[in-house]
């Protein structure tokens, strides 16, 4: 399992909006093979950041299935217009004793 955690800064008042525009376009995520969840947080302390965070099987999952896809696209095509910047990496889950 790789997990991808993107952080989102949003636009200055645009925060609903966005909201509401990514619970639509996380659909073209979804439909990925190799898709496995995802969740979406808001920061406590910095009111216009997000952080989303993908499980997929493969890290292939996210750079060739979804990435290089239409689906692609389409996301984007939905939320870039609400993104002022934005970070991405992908992360290897370590064994817990948790």
């Amino acid at each position: 399992m790789v997990i991808e955690k993107a952080y989102f800064t949003i636009y200055e008042g645009l925060e609903s909006k966005f909201e509401a525009t990514f619970k639509e376009a996380v659909r073209y995520i979804a439909e990925t093979d190799g898709y496995m969840n995802y969740r979406l947080l808001k920061s406590i302390e910095t009111e216009r950041k997000y952080v989303i965070l993908i499980e997929w099987e493969t890290l292939a999952s996210h750079t060739e299935g979804f990435m290089s896809s239409d689906r692609f696209g389409k996301f984007t095509s939905l939320v870039d217009p609400f993104l002022e910047n934005v970070e991405m990496e992908h992360l290897a889950p370590l064994d817990s004793d948790l």
